[in-house]
């Protein structure tokens, strides 16, 4: 039955893709952000970043530790708590957090949630455990899917190709998280090899709450019937005081930023590193020239790659994966699954000259700069920096480099041109 979702799904996103522009455009064409005279935080500034100085944040590279904070915040909420996810669903190992979540809006406390439409065509492992979480309206959650399926969407197929890829909480206007975690099986719920390699970030931060509401009431407000108020969602107070410059972009409906502005004002302000770790790294022309641009002038440009055990997503990594090679970048792979034991490394990170550590929902690649609704924060501190590249070096240790004759070898042998395009749009 999976596959043959899997198929209909594939053949439904190759019609999808020619209604959509296949070039991240904000790369290529903003004069002031390919200024190599004008410092970094300045084109973030001018990409559309907002300030916020934040605290160090918790950092959470195991998810069962990240479940634990989950529900220690979620026990603790008061007055409001927000969530937004890409894939929300629940499993035996989830049944306390969304108990605990039906108990609070239950108590009183408003709780609004928003999940991604997809949630329920979940196509990971996720779909053999996960049950869907509209039981959570019975229990007072105001709960609404982004982006369903519909008359209209069928109208404008390209519509359905903007999903809502965020991971957000926010509670009682003080609590902020964000990272790459869903609320599902594979990202929180699990016990085994299924169990993604992720992270997430804690800020006590009312300065980025109040942000986060900020685009959230817009999303909100634009999605459903049931309209809130900016008003609703009190700012909280914390004993914690902002000691990083940070730079919050938040791409969503309403709003002009872009993930690509953001990762534009990085790499053509780079002199020396560019480490990145995303999950789907496919590039387009322009994010190359950039790039390749920050080689001329000598950065160093790492990507660290997982290469997922599902045949149809290793189809699209292979057929493209030698062109991150012949661009001269130092591409290092990994394998998931039984064969290697690795669970699945599933962050997002970028760091740039051991100082900018990019956090948050966005993979780098096409989807995530033109197509989904990302969130993703620029922290400027260098000992943020070096402990997000210890962890790299940690995880490299599994890793090995992927050579021009092995790229070409390997999409020879297992590339597909239909997984790749399902992956380029639609991953």
């Amino acid at each position: 039955m999976r596959n043959r979702t899997t198929t209909i799904v594939l053949l439904l996103l190759s019609c999808l893709m020619l209604s959509s522009c296949g070039m991240t455009k904000p790369f290529v064409d903003t004069q002031l952000l390919a200024n190599a005279d004008l410092p970094a935080h300045e084109k973030l500034l001018a990409g559309g970043g907002v300030h916020v100085e934040v605290p160090y944040p918790e950092m959470y590279f195991d998810a069962s530790l990240y479940l634990e904070r989950f529900m220690e915040l979620v026990e603790g909420a008061q007055d409001y708590m927000i969530i937004t996810t890409f894939l929300g669903s629940s499993c035996h190992g989830l049944e306390p957090l969304y108990d605990a979540i039906a108990a609070k809006a239950e108590s009183g406390v408003d709780v609004y949630m928003i999940i991604d439409a997809v949630s329920s065509y979940d196509m990971t492992a996720s779909a053999d455990h996960m049950f869907p979480l509209y039981f959570l309206r019975d229990a007072g959650v105001h709960m609404i899917e982004y982006n369903p399926l519909s008359a209209m969407s069928i109208l404008q197929p390209g519509t359905l190709l903007v999903r809502e890829h965020r991971k957000i909480v926010v509670v009682d206007g003080r609590w902020c998280t964000l990272g790459g975690m869903n609320m599902n099986y594979i990202s929180l719920g699990a016990d085994d090899i299924d169990l993604q390699r992720d992270s997430m970030y804690v800020f006590d931060s009312p300065a980025l709450a109040d942000a986060l509401v900020d685009e959230f009431v817009t999303i909100w407000n634009e999605s459903s019937v049931e309209k809130v108020s900016r008003d609703d969602f009190a700012t909280g107070k914390s004993l914690s005081h902002g000691s990083i410059d940070a730079y919050l972009f938040n791409q969503g409906p309403g709003s002009d930023v872009s993930m690509a502005d953001m990762y534009a004002a990085l790499f053509s302000s780079a002199k020396e590193e560019i480490v990145m770790l995303p999950y789907l790294a496919f590039f387009d022309d322009n994010m190359y020239q950039c790039l390749e641009a920050a080689l001329e002038r000598g950065v160093e440009v790492k990507i660290y790659l997982p290469i997922d055990s599902r045949e149809y997503v290793q189809g699209a990594l292979f057929y493209d994966y030698h062109n991150l090679v012949e661009a001269g970048f130092d591409v290092n792979i990994e394998y998931a699954g039984e064969e290697t034991g690795l669970s699945l490394l599933h962050q997002k990170l970028c760091v740039v000259d051991r100082r900018y550590t990019v956090i948050g929902s966005s993979n780098i690649n096409y989807r995530s700069m033109g197509l989904s609704h990302e969130i993703a924060l620029v922290l400027d501190d260098e000992g943020f920096a070096r402990s997000s590249l210890e962890q790299v070096a940690s995880i490299a240790k599994e890793m090995h480099t992927l050579d021009l004759e092995s790229a070409l070898a390997l999409k020879e042998e297992k590339g597909s041109l239909m997984s790749f395009l399902f992956s380029y749009f639609g991953g």
